[in-house]
């Protein structure tokens, strides 16, 4: 692989441009790394509303018709609605992994089967989550395994 930086005061913005003679696997987590690292979504906590890159994000999920953004840091309630969130950030490392959770697959520290065709996650700060057995083909596709 070959990398270009071309670095100019006369750029507003930061442009990637990615020439490559079919996109593979490891390129498309390279560009899904390179969508997340730009993104962010607001969160209220308390009175107070913040701005959250997604790559601190783990996890969505929904509570009692609420949604919720857990970080390390701690946990955020958002606006959106679940679906708006997966359709939102569909080109990045979220993924739908429950009818009431998106996970940030890039946040898994490992996975283990479990019982009945679930996967568990064991996220990097320890935290386990389960991938339900109707997302289980997607996840491994996403993951490559």
């Amino acid at each position: 692989m070959k990398i270009t930086i071309d670095q100019s005061t006369a750029y507003e913005e930061v442009e990637i441009s990615i020439k490559c003679k079919r996109i593979d696997e490891n390129l498309e987590k390279l560009i899904s790394g390179l969508r997340l690292y730009n993104s962010t979504i607001s969160g209220k906590r308390g009175e107070k509303v913040y701005i959250i890159k997604l790559e601190d994000v783990l996890y969505f999920d929904t509570v009692d018709e609420k949604v919720f953004i857990y970080t390390v840091d701690g946990v955020y309630e958002t606006v959106l609605r679940l679906y708006e969130i997966e359709d939102r950030f569909a080109e990045t490392s979220m993924l739908r992994i429950s009818k009431s959770a998106v996970l940030n697959i890039r946040k898994i520290e490992y996975v283990s089967p479990l019982l009945n065709g679930r996967i568990e996650a064991v996220l990097q700060n320890g935290e386990k989550i389960i991938i339900s057995r109707q997302y289980v083909p997607v996840f491994k596709r996403k993951l490559g395994y």
